[in-house]
C-alpha cells in the first residue's frame, strides 16, 4: 500500500499538470480543452439553437440536420473522422493531435448546445415577446432584452449538465495522445511490468480527479439556478426594459 501510495504522490504533479517540458497537461489541459470547447461551442450553438427555434421550415430543417449528424456519431469516431480529415492536410489545412481534438469537442458540444438553445427559446411565454414589442420594441431589442435573458435562466441546468459531460468526454483524446488527465496516467504507467501493481490506485486517482471536478461544476450550476428559482435573482430585475422605446 505504501509503494502505491508513494507512486501516486510522486505522479501528482504529472497528473494535474503534465510532464516537466510538457506542461500543460493532466488536468489542466482536460479544463482547457473543455472550457474552450464549450464556451465556442456555445457561440457556434446559439445561431444553430435560434434557427432550430424559428419559424422557417428551411432554417430548423438544416439546423435540426446538423443537431442530428454530431449528437449521432460516437465522439470517438467523430475524433478519429476530423483528425484524419483535418491532419492529412486534404483541405489544405494541418492540424496537430491537439488542434483535431479541440475542433471535435467544439462541433460535439455545440450539436448539444444548440438543442439546449432551441428548447429555452421555445420556453419562453410569447406573452412576454408581445408585451415588448407593444411597448415599442423592434424585434431585435425584444429578443435581446426579454426572449434570450429569459431563455438563458431555462437554459442553465442543461448547460450545466453539459459542462460535466464534456468535461468527462474530453478522456477520449486519450486516442490520439493529447496529454490529457487520462493520456497523463497511462503515460506515467508506461509499458513497464514493474508498475502492474499500480494501475488500480492510479485510474481510482484519476475517476477521483474526474468526480471532484464534475461536482464542484455541479454545485455551481446548482447554487446559481437555486438562487434564481427562489427569487435572490429575479428575471424582471434582469431584464433591461430601459432599451424599450
Amino acid at each position: 500500500m505504501s509503494d502505491q501510495l508513494d507512486f501516486i504522490v510522486r505522479n501528482l504533479p504529472n497528473l494535474l499538470f503534465g510532464f516537466p517540458g510538457q506542461r500543460p497537461g493532466g488536468l489542466v489541459l482536460t479544463l482547457v480543452l473543455a472550457i474552450v470547447g464549450l464556451g465556442l461551442g456555445f457561440v457556434l450553438a446559439l445561431p444553430i439553437g435560434t434557427a432550430r427555434a424559428a419559424r422557417s421550415s428551411l432554417l430548423r430543417r438544416a439546423a435540426q440536420l446538423y443537431i442530428w449528424v454530431f449528437r449521432g456519431v460516437p465522439l470517438i469516431l467523430l475524433l478519429l473522422i476530423v483528425h484524419n480529415i483535418f491532419s492529412t492536410g486534404r483541405i489544405g489545412l494541418e492540424t496537430s493531435s491537439f488542434q483535431s481534438a479541440l475542433i471535435t469537442l467544439v462541433l460535439y458540444s455545440s450539436a448539444y448546445q444548440a438543442g439546449v438553445v432551441a428548447s429555452g427559446l421555445r420556453a419562453v411565454p410569447e406573452a412576454l415577446v408581445e408585451d415588448a414589442r407593444v411597448m415599442g420594441a423592434s424585434p431585435l431589442e425584444a429578443w435581446k432584452t426579454v426572449r434570450f435573458p429569459y431563455a438563458l435562466r431555462v437554459m442553465r441546468p442543461g448547460f450545466t449538465n453539459q459542462a460535466i459531460t464534456l468535461f468527462k468526454d474530453t478522456s477520449v483524446v486519450v486516442v490520439l495522445g493529447v496529454a490529457d488527465l487520462t493520456t497523463t496516467a497511462r503515460i506515467a504507467l508506461g509499458s513497464d511490468i514493474d508498475n502492474a501493481p499500480f494501475w488500480v490506485a492510479t485510474y481510482l486517482t484519476v475517476g477521483a480527479i474526474y468526480f471532484v471536478v464534475a461536482a464542484l461544476i455541479a454545485r455551481i450550476g446548482q447554487r446559481r439556478f437555486g438562487a434564481e428559482r427562489e427569487g435572490k435573482v429575479g428575471l424582471v430585475g434582469r431584464l433591461d426594459m430601459t432599451s424599450v422605446r
